[in-house]
């Protein structure tokens, strides 16, 4: 399915800034002083609205999203104090405002904020369903302010980046599928329960499990959050594998195999650009630079090296 154009609201009134996101049910209180600007892009793709809030005074938020719905994010830009449902927030740090008691949030002046919310009524994804369910059953374990690793953090702010800057260029395609990344990529980054020690059979016997789901449905790229649902697995018991018999993470290990289904495929694709985006490789530029580091040359010189062994053939 297709996204919805990127629309952009511009508020200079606190109180309309509020209603940009009707679902949250918000009533917003400016509390420094200041001619207010604010702004809210919204991304729509099927179950998932991604959408990105700036505001430049700090605002007392009062909310909540009604039973079914989850919403959190990510700060990218913060300047003051900031805390939600009393707990202190800062960059580094998923925030959850979804749950039966509604929110409180201190929002600092100079405020940027990648927003998630998820309706799983609007989808029949029965994978999507269920790694929404995981992701609840994780936010109720963790509470509403929870910290991030520093590499995890970076790799879900770039994420979240690129998928804006890919929904502004072009229309999203299939969007059970990409909703799936975007929620596996959040699971990915969360905090995961220990595991017992496994045998080394037990951890081959993983590692071919996942290239086995990758080699059969290339097109359908999965996240480490999808992988270990499909294969009935813990993320700590992917790591250990992967670790063990690859020297590799389960993030490595499926982004070699998916860029070397790229190469395989970029010999009859028109493009480039259309071979990455088709693989999930949404932000071109980390694809050139991944694909270059395993291959030892860029995707455009590997399909001009076919384009031209394909005009030779033909002369």
């Amino acid at each position: 399915m297709a996204s919805s154009a990127l629309p952009t609201n511009l508020s200079d009134n606190v109180h309309h800034q509020a209603g940009f996101l009707p679902e949250w049910d918000q009533q917003y209180m400016q509390m420094s002083r200041g001619e207010f600007s604010g702004s809210v892009t919204k991304l729509r793709s099927g179950a998932i609205c991604l959408f990105d809030e700036q505001m430049n005074r700090q605002v007392f938020q009062v909310g909540g999203l009604p039973e079914g719905k989850v919403g959190f994010g990510l700060p990218v830009r913060i300047a003051g104090n900031s805390y939600l449902c009393g707990q202190a927030t800062e960059l580094g740090r998923l925030l959850v405002f979804s749950g039966s008691s509604g929110f409180e949030f201190l929002s600092p002046r100079d405020f940027r904020f990648f927003g998630v919310e998820i309706d799983v009524t609007r989808t029949d994804d029965l994978m999507l369903r269920r790694l929404v369910e995981t992701l609840k059953a994780t936010f109720a374990a963790c509470g509403r302010s929870i910290e991030l690793n520093a590499g995890a953090e970076y790799l879900l702010r770039q994420s979240l980046f690129s998928v804006f800057d890919f929904g502004r260029k072009a229309e999203i395609e299939n969007g059970d599928r990409f909703n799936r990344q975007i929620v596996g990529a959040v699971l990915d980054c969360l905090p995961d329960a220990g595991d017992r020690e496994i045998s080394v059979e037990k951890h081959w016997d993983t590692v071919s499990r996942m290239r086995d789901l990758v080699h059969g449905n290339p097109l359908c790229p999965r996240t480490v959050a999808e992988v270990t649902a499909e294969l009935g697995v813990s993320r700590r018991t992917l790591q250990n594998a992967c670790r063990d018999i690859l020297d590799a993470s389960p993030v490595q290990f499926l982004r070699a195999l998916r860029l070397s289904e790229v190469r395989r495929a970029i010999a009859d694709a028109p493009s480039v650009t259309d071979v990455a985006t088709q693989y999930g490789f949404w932000h071109l530029g980390y694809f050139s630079r991944d694909y270059k580091a395993m291959f030892g040359e860029s995707p455009s010189c590997t399909l001009r090296r076919y384009q031209q062994r394909a005009g030779a053939a033909h002369a």
